[in-house]
């Protein structure tokens, strides 16, 4: 039997009201047995945090080519294509990251991110920002530089870039909308999170790596989406997307 293209890993604990809508995200891909999806529950399979539970996925994946979807979140119509051809028209890439819409518990678009993007006149000092469930990376590339640090609760995803970073490697950015990201009260990073811990956090992955994500440095990456024209695209699709269901974003 061939090995899938792609392996998603799902991390799940106590209620999931919106996890029936995430794994069909995932099955409307239309890949079929070219996509793996693992189901990490901490009630069945006990963890010690989110981190820890996509490190368990992971460690059990089988396809060369690896990414997460929280369970309150969704993948965006046709996603999985948009990086399988993104794959096919670069040689050696390792790391491939799009762009994000926000939704809420209604499934309704709210906003849009699409800032991913990489900007080596910034060099190592400036912290790396993409959405988690948005980047797309070789199995090689998680084994060689590393897994997510259990230690953290908020922004593992944040350390996990500013590592591979750190280490030289790039993404190639995709210009369309992958992942849908919920926000609800119960969401660990979103509306209804503690804000102050998770820059706390921030805090201490900027002072690891010796990088900025505030400050001067935040400042010339607000100036840069300017000039390189993400931020008027963010402000034209928010509007152009809001009160849209997300199913309706390809």
């Amino acid at each position: 039997m061939n090995k899938p293209l792609f392996s998603c890993v799902v991390p799940v604990k106590g209620e999931r009201p919106f996890f029936r809508e995430a794994i069909d995200s995932l099955k409307a891909q239309g890949l079929g047995d070219n996509l793996e999806i693992i189901v990490q529950d901490a009630d069945v399979e006990p963890d010690a945090g989110q981190s820890d539970a996509l490190n368990k996925g992971f460690a059990k994946a089988k396809s060369e080519w690896l990414f997460w979807l929280n369970a309150d979140d969704v993948l965006l119509p046709g996603a999985l294509k948009k990086v399988l051809d993104r794959i096919n028209k670069i040689d050696r890439i390792n790391w491939i990251a799009g762009n994000t819409i926000y939704i809420d518990k209604e499934d309704k678009v709210i906003g849009t991110r699409c800032d991913a993007k990489w900007r080596p006149w910034l060099g190592k000092r400036m912290g790396v920002w993409t959405g988690g469930p948005s980047a797309f990376f070789k199995r090689s590339l998680w084994e060689r530089l590393g897994g997510f640090d259990v230690g953290l609760r908020y922004v593992m995803d944040i350390d996990l870039w500013t590592r591979w970073t750190q280490a030289g490697v790039k993404f190639a950015s995709i210009n369309d909308y992958i992942w849908g990201f919920r926000e609800h009260d119960g969401s660990l990073t979103g509306s209804g999170c503690n804000r102050v811990a998770q820059l706390a956090e921030w805090a201490q992955v900027d002072e690891k790596y010796g990088v900025s994500s505030r400050g001067f440095w935040r400042n010339i990456t607000r100036v840069a989406s300017i000039l390189d024209g993400s931020w008027l695209k963010r402000k034209i699709d928010s509007a152009r997307f809001r009160g849209r269901r997300w199913s309706e974003i390809a």
